[in-house]
């Protein structure tokens, strides 16, 4: 497992969006086995995408985030461990061994329920096919191949 946490002079930075230095460690089981520094090229959303996905991160750790990265990564798999603060490297401990840690709250801003929104989306039609193609298609008879 890669687990990331936005970096700053050894402490987990306040704010995801700003922030472009991440400590990545990788684990087996609950053992660190190794840790690097990798560098987020530019200063948008996409360059944390883009890092997210070389780095094959499967935990980030970070402070406060905005609703389109937690999006964003939530939509490619990353689990997220937001409002963190202190020391990067013990931020890794304490979730190796099932620390609770940071304000998971964090994560249920801006969610909306919605059952007509098949995709989970909160109506961003950005992230998928959007709601209206895809009620469309459901009224479409299939056709039978002959």
């Amino acid at each position: 497992m890669n687990i990331g946490v936005a970096y700053d002079n050894g402490q987990i930075a306040q704010n995801l969006g700003s922030c472009r230095t991440f400590l990545v460690v990788t684990t087996e089981g609950q053992n660190p086995t190794g840790k690097h520094l990798a560098q987020a090229e530019g200063d948008s959303t996409t360059a944390l995408l883009k890092l997210a996905g070389l780095e094959k991160l499967d935990v980030l750790i970070c402070g406060s985030l905005g609703l389109a990265i937690r999006n964003a990564l939530e939509m490619i798999g990353v689990l997220l461990v937001p409002g963190c603060e202190g020391s990067a490297e013990e931020a890794v401990a304490k979730f190796l061994v099932g620390e609770k840690q940071g304000d998971p709250t964090l994560l249920e801003i801006g969610r909306e329920e919605d059952p007509d929104d098949p995709m989970a989306c909160m109506h961003d039609c950005a992230k998928c096919a959007g709601c209206g193609p895809i009620e469309i298609l459901k009224q479409i008879p299939v056709e039978e191949v002959k």
